[in-house]
């Protein structure tokens, strides 16, 4: 935590002292009304809840499925910290870089691509995350692992260019700042309930209730994607 501390307080130094401030332009003297405006801008709300649900099975996922592997398949500490985090960042990054190249082409001609293909992610996560709490060999669980990382990159390569589609750009770095302070909110509080279940009920039934949530937030963007829709006309 030393070495990541004094590594932030290096790059604010290098921040300060290489970024220059640039005159207020007209569109950003039009993104004046701060968080209240953005809450009630058409989809901003539809685009938080989906970045809420990610957060709650990311932390679920970060904090608790070493333990979970530990203590289910008997790994040592290691191979369970390897397996909780390899097969998943390896198959979040093909669907982060296969996505983004295939969904900006598609938002070409559909102004509405980022929405569906978050949803398609979100859709194609949550039953694969539940699946780890049943998963009964390793080449199961492993399956699921990889699925469910294609789902979250299908996400994620989406995250900022979805929200400049519906903020309009001038309010973009407000807005993730709110999802970021959403996120973090309902995955600490998310985090802290399974360790609750795990003594309670175990962490099987707490990925299975963070699958719910990822489907809540999939049909959440799903105002975002019908034509009768006009938020994202303009991208």
């Amino acid at each position: 935590s030393r070495v990541l501390g004094f590594t932030g307080l290096g790059y604010l130094a290098v921040v300060a002292f290489t970024l220059r401030s640039t005159p207020r332009s007209a569109a950003a003297s039009k993104a004046r009304g701060g968080a209240i405006a953005l809450l009630r801008l058409p989809g901003f709300l539809a685009v938080t809840a989906a970045f809420t649900a990610i957060a709650v099975a990311n932390w679920l996922i970060y904090t608790w499925l070493p333990l979970f592997l530990y203590d289910r398949y008997h790994l040592s500490l290691s191979g369970a910290g390897f397996s909780a985090t390899f097969y998943l960042q390896a198959a979040s990054y093909v669907g982060v870089v296969a996505g983004g190249v295939f969904t900006d082409r598609w938002a070409t001609h559909n102004p509405r691509a980022r929405a569906w293909m978050q949803m398609a992610g979100l859709a194609l996560a949550a039953p694969f995350l539940a699946a780890l709490g049943v998963a009964g060999s390793m080449p199961v669980l492993i399956a699921a692992l990889v699925a469910f990382g294609l789902g979250r990159g299908l996400y994620d390569c989406n995250t900022m260019p979805l929200l400049r589609s519906v903020t309009g750009g001038e309010r973009s770095a407000t807005g993730y700042g709110i999802l970021n302070m959403a996120g973090c909110l309902a995955g600490g509080i998310g985090a802290a309930g399974a360790g609750w279940m795990q003594e309670r009920v175990g962490l099987a039934a707490a990925f299975e209730l963070a699958a719910v949530v990822l489907m809540a937030g999939a049909l959440a963007l799903r105002g975002l994607v019908v034509k009768e829709n006009k938020t994202l006309e303009v991208s």
